[in-house]
């Protein structure tokens, strides 16, 4: 089913005899299907900035002075971050501090949450000490997830750390990975800004980068098997990336970090 956008008294459609474009330019972005009777466009994808008229009793006077960016900031990706721990590397503690600095330092936005995925018992006050020093719990939530089983592969501790995951965007790394100070802003960028389509961003390096819908992982049931409901019961075992990559409609949503990292 073809999803559309109706800009039926939305504050931002620019209006003389009938609707003649947009404040925020999302009917060039999103393509115009058509001008509908009542003189207002239908867009040919969804529109996530389309306020009402009586959205703006609903904001300060700060807010209200400046629509156009208090709605981008509505709509700013909502991104958790899992965060691999290597125990058996006696600087693993030093390294992690160093990759949630990074985490914490975003440019123009925060972090929603941050997940810390370790393995030994005797690391989790230390882990939980710098979680508290470097993150407020009312603007980023923080968790641990502790892995008692060896598990097949490092991308099944994501489906180990899914259920602390909220509506949005996941970003997996280790610790001692580099994490991009402007991560959260690119992917505002390509989403909100240039309003290209994105599902999922290959990691460049086994998990280190990957960044995926949390709708999508759980719709594929993650690295986890998969049944689906059909006159087979068809089993799929394989991992999240090759179920989504073989999806229908996935071209072109799914970038390389190159390519991500590029545009």
């Amino acid at each position: 089913m073809k999803v559309q956008s109706n800009c039926d008294d939305c504050v931002f459609a620019k209006m003389e005899d009938k609707q003649t474009g947009c404040f925020l330019d999302r009917d060039i972005k999103l393509g115009v299907e058509e001008t509908k009777e009542n003189g207002f466009f239908a867009l040919s994808r969804f529109c996530n900035t389309y306020r009402p008229k009586d959205w703006m009793p609903l904001l300060s006077l700060e807010e209200s002075s400046d629509l156009k960016n208090t709605v981008m900031e509505e709509v700013r990706p909502r991104v958790g971050f899992f965060v691999i721990m290597d125990t058996e590397d006696l600087e693993s503690i030093n390294k992690l501090k160093s990759t949630l600095s990074d985490i914490k330092n975003q440019e123009k936005a925060t972090p929603r949450y941050v997940v810390v995925i370790n393995d030994k018992v005797e690391y989790n006050e230390e882990i939980q000490t710098l979680l508290t020093e470097l993150f407020d719990h009312d603007e980023t939530l923080h968790h641990i997830v502790q892995i008692n089983a060896e598990l097949h592969t490092k991308h099944h501790l994501i489906d180990e750390a899914f259920v602390h995951a909220k509506n949005g965007w996941i970003y997996t790394t280790s610790a001692g990975e580099k994490v991009p100070l402007d991560l959260l802003e690119k992917i505002h960028q390509r989403i909100n800004i240039d309003m290209k389509i994105l599902s999922v961003v290959k990691p460049y390096d086994e998990i280190n980068g990957m960044i995926f819908q949390t709708s999508l992982f759980k719709l594929f049931n993650g690295n986890r098997r998969k049944v689906y409901d059909d006159e087979d019961h068809t089993i799929d075992d394989r991992s999240f990336l090759d179920k989504v990559q073989s999806a229908e409609g996935s071209e072109g949503s799914i970038l390389e970090w190159e390519e991500f990292y590029g545009n």
